[in-house]
């Protein structure tokens, strides 16, 4: 019972300390435009969402999911793809923020 008591105590401090704020975007787009799934110079997946998360205020990408399409943009130049692109589907951000307020549960 103390164990599980201290758990909990333990994860309200940490909680408070640190917060993150989580986004999904789904079929994400830029000035109306699909988002490549790759970035000009050619890196594909993470960096690229990782790039749009930036965009959009968030520190890094957790989760993304991928698609064809027939028309996408690079996220880090105006270079668009015309016909058989890979786009995002879905990208979830994230950012850790210390001055974000949390909730105080009751115990």
């Amino acid at each position: 019972m103390r164990a599980r008591l201290a758990g909990l105590v333990l994860l309200t401090l940490v909680s408070q300390a640190h917060a993150s704020e989580v986004r999904n975007y789904f079929a994400p787009q830029l000035d109306g435009q699909r988002i490549n799934a790759c970035l000009a110079g050619g890196a594909c997946g993470k960096p690229a969402a990782d790039a749009f998360c930036k965009v959009e205020g968030y520190d890094q990408a957790m989760l993304f999911q991928r698609e064809r399409t027939n028309s996408a943009r690079s996220i880090d130049s105006n270079k668009v793809c015309d016909s058989d692109c890979t786009a995002f589907r879905q990208v979830k951000c994230f950012t850790v923020r210390s001055d974000l307020q949390t909730g105080k549960k009751a115990l």
